[in-house]
C-alpha cells in the first residue's frame, strides 16, 4: 500500500475477482481493523488498460474507497534511490514455506536476503531480460520468496525496492535467486499515475 487509495503489486497477479485485504495477519482470524477493498482501477506499465501483456511485471491498483490507517495498516515508502549491491532486504508473504511440496502458513513469513548483481540472475536464467529488475536472494540457497508470495514487497531500509515477480521452482536453490520488479526504475510512472497523468511514459 502506497497511500490511502493506491496499492502496488505485480501485473501477473491481475485477475477479475481480485480483493485487497488490509490488516490481515493470520488468514484464519478476523481482526477488528481489517479492511477489504476491490479495485476501482487497475493500471499496468506497458499498456495502461491491459494487464495481460507480457513485459514489465508491475501494476497499480486504485482502491474503490479510501483505507483507514491503524496500528496494523500503514503505507510503505517508495524508494529514494536504487538499492546498493549487497544490501540486506526483507521479503514477506503467505507463500509456501516448503517446495516442491507446498506448505502454506497461516501467518506471513519473512526472510532476509541480499541484493545481488544482475549477472547472477542472467547466469541462472539465460533467456531473461534484466531490464527493470532486481536480482535478490542468498547465493548458497536456502532463503527465497516462493509460490504464493508474488506481488509482495521486497523492503530495504524501510522502503519498497522490489515486487516479487518470479524465480525457479523448487525455490531457494543454489545460485538461483529470485527476480523482483525494480520499483525505483518505475518511480516517475508510479508518481505520474497517482497524480492523475495517464499519459506518463513506462520506462
Amino acid at each position: 500500500m502506497l497511500n490511502h487509495e493506491w496499492v502496488l503489486t505485480a501485473a501477473h497477479c491481475n485477475r477479475e475477482d481480485i480483493q485487497i485485504k488490509l490488516g490481515v495477519h493470520n488468514v484464519h482470524v478476523h481482526y477488528e481493523d481489517e479492511q477489504i477493498r476491490v479495485p476501482k482501477e487497475k493500471l499496468c506499465c506497458l499498456s495502461t488498460k491491459n494487464c495481460t501483456q507480457v513485459g514489465q511485471d508491475i501494476m497499480l491498483i486504485r482502491l474503490n474507497s479510501s483505507v483507514n490507517y491503524s496500528e496494523h495498516i500503514a503505507p510503505l515508502s517508495l524508494p529514494s534511490n536504487s538499492p546498493s549491491m549487497g544490501s540486506f532486504c526483507r521479503v514477506m508473504g503467505w507463500g509456501t514455506i516448503t517446495s516442491p511440496a507446498a506448505t502454506y502458513p497461516k501467518v506471513p513469513h519473512c526472510v532476509d536476503i541480499n541484493i545481488l548483481h544482475n549477472p547472477v540472475c542472467e547466469a541462472a536464467y539465460p533467456t531473461m531480460s534484466v531490464k527493470n529488475i532486481l536480482c535478490a536472494g542468498i547465493l548458497e540457497g536456502d532463503k527465497d520468496s516462493c509460490k504464493g508470495d508474488s506481488g509482495g514487497p521486497l523492503i530495504c531500509n524501510g522502503q519498497i525496492q522490489g515486487i516479487v515477480s518470479w524465480g525457479r521452482f523448487p525455490c531457494a536453490l543454489l545460485l538461483e535467486p529470485g527476480v523482483y520488479s525494480k520499483v525505483f526504475d518505475y518511480i516517475d510512472w508510479i508518481e505520474g499515475i497517482i497524480a492523475g497523468n495517464s499519459n506518463v511514459i513506462c520506462p
